[in-house]
């Protein structure tokens, strides 16, 4: 199966992610913070990042999100974010989820029920399904 990187500072929502992709056979490397997620990435290269955008109360998940993107262009990104809670009703008209805005793959709202991760996952990962 796929090592799977988990980037998410709410520990509660990280650990029942995690445990669900671990049940289906993934090795899962859960970080709190863009900083770690970038040390992992270019260390260990995962086959999938699943990033949360609001990360220690700001928006550097999303910086993490174009930083991976640029830095492995072939690598799969899925973002479960509360972010739209905090943007205003025009950043949100603004936003461009399939173009240059966010370059993630799947853009999921929190909660995302850990069957819905699981099947996303496996639907960008490789290989048959």
């Amino acid at each position: 199966m796929a090592n799977i990187l988990l980037v998410d500072d709410e520990s509660k929502v990280a650990a029942g992610n995690a445990a669900a992709l671990e049940a289906v056979g993934h090795s899962v490397t859960v970080v709190s913070t863009a900083a770690e997620a970038a040390l992992i990435a270019n260390g260990e290269a995962p086959d999938l990042v699943v990033l949360e955008g609001m990360l220690q109360g700001a928006y550097s998940g999303f910086e993490l999100a174009k930083s991976l993107a640029w830095d492995f262009p072939t690598l799969p990104l899925i973002m479960l974010t509360r972010a739209d809670e905090h943007l205003s009703v025009q950043e949100r008209a603004e936003q461009d989820r399939d173009g240059g805005w966010l370059p993630v793959q799947r853009y999921l709202e929190k909660p995302v029920a850990t069957d819905v991760l699981v099947y996303e996952v496996d639907h960008l990962l490789p290989g048959p399904h």
